[in-house]
């Protein structure tokens, strides 16, 4: 293969302009403008790629829901479906640089191979995890307390999951790949085993970001797609719930139920929602799930209900698995249980309290004469008449 400059070619590409040509036109203009996510598994209804520029001056591509992201050949790569080789060829050409020809190597006894799969966590993301936590218990941490009170989260809760508070690059220096707009809440997921970091999601305070939610690259961690979150007290046996981010999740642990925060309704999409149902279940065996997405329309009616198909998916899933799943929503008007929990946390208490009975699978009655009849086929919430009319209940 001829040998390419990759720096002067990325330096010579026009992300921007390559992205419209890959993903679509954008939405917004400048820094906020954003487009659709380039990979095939991710069916981003609301435009949630964006485009910046790295601490050494070099344009990356980032997309803000399922954590996707590179220079201008990762995007040619996924969402071209080029292999490396030509994506880097091909922007050459666009940028009018002549390839060279190519230094000959000796070729190694063990073939190594060309893209191999990372699960890698990079240090830096246990590193920076640990000095948020310390950092948000500090007086420079006192705001994002504040805020992490305002919405529910209690000292013990906030301990229990490692929550931080992340300055900004200034006070606490990364290396590129990790979110350097600061300041903003750190919410880490823990490995399930050691508690370790494996990866986190950074909620940015400023109101002068162009997002609110950001993530490590790829490079340096894969995205779980679920983390299991810890309670501060006892969690009540037998059910999980499934909640659309952090906070929300974080609302069901404060009352006292296992929660997991899916990182990203694009994990549980028309291709991912069969795999993501068969993780749930093989890491929360023995348990019933109740999902709690977010209702997207809420807020503004125009909005497509990402989060209540999400939702609908992920439960069709779990019930076909013969497993009992609950999907139900806040009250009118109200998009998620972290801001119900603000505005009526007696009310959010008892619903959750209402689970278990609600969850109860419906008694089988033997005939008196005959054969029992065949079980029909699995429920959930939306069609088995047996469980509570959901339009009565304040749901979650």
């Amino acid at each position: 293969m001829p040998t390419v400059d990759r720096d002067a070619v990325l330096d010579d590409t026009d992300l921007g302009a390559l992205a419209t040509e890959i993903c679509g036109e954008p939405r917004g203009r400048g820094r906020g403008a954003r487009w659709h996510c380039p990979n095939p598994a991710h069916p981003d209804e609301h435009p949630s790629m964006g485009i910046y520029q790295g601490f050494q001056g070099r344009w990356r591509w980032k997309c803000h829901a399922c954590g996707e992201g590179g220079t201008a050949i990762d995007l040619l790569v996924l969402g071209a479906g080029m292999t490396v080789r030509d994506a880097l060829l091909d922007l050459a050409g666009r940028a009018g640089l002549t390839p060279q020809p190519p230094v000959r190597l000796a070729v190694p006894s063990t073939p190594v191979p060309a893209n191999p799969p990372s699960t890698a966590v990079h240090p830096a993301i246990g590193e920076l995890v640990t000095a948020a936590a310390e950092l948000l218990w500090q007086p420079l941490g006192a705001g994002a307390r504040r805020y992490l009170h305002s919405r529910g989260f209690t000292d013990d809760l906030l301990t229990a999951n490692r929550i931080g508070f992340d300055p900004g690059p200034r006070q606490l220096p990364r290396p590129e790949g990790l979110p350097h707009g600061g300041p903003g809440i750190v919410f880490p997921v823990l490995h399930p085993d050691d508690r370790q970091p494996a990866y986190y999601q950074l909620r940015y305070l400023s109101s002068r970001s162009t997002r609110r939610y950001d993530q490590p690259a790829r490079t340096l961690a894969p995205n779980p797609k679920l983390a299991h979150l810890a309670t501060s007290v006892p969690a009540q046996p037998g059910i999980t719930v499934v909640c659309e981010g952090f906070p929300d999740a974080l609302t069901a642990t404060h009352n006292g139920l296992a929660a997991v925060a899916l990182l990203g309704t694009a994990h549980a999409s028309t291709t991912s929602a069969p795999a993501l149902a068969e993780r749930l279940i093989a890491e929360r065996p023995d348990s019933a799930f109740v999902l709690c997405f977010d209702d997207d329309t809420a807020l503004d009616p125009a909005k497509l209900p990402a989060g209540q198909n999400a939702a609908a998916r992920l439960a069709d899933e779990l019930a076909h698995r013969d497993q009992l799943v609950l999907n139900i929503q806040p009250p009118t008007g109200i998009k998620d249980i972290n801001a119900w929990w603000q505005q009526d946390p007696a009310t959010v208490r008892s619903a959750f309290e209402r689970l278990s009975a609600m969850l109860e699978p419906p008694a089988i009655i033997q005939p008196v004469d005959g054969p029992r009849p065949a079980p029909g086929p699995p429920q959930t919430e939306a069609t088995n008449p047996g469980l509570p009319d959901l339009g009565q209940l304040p749901s979650c």
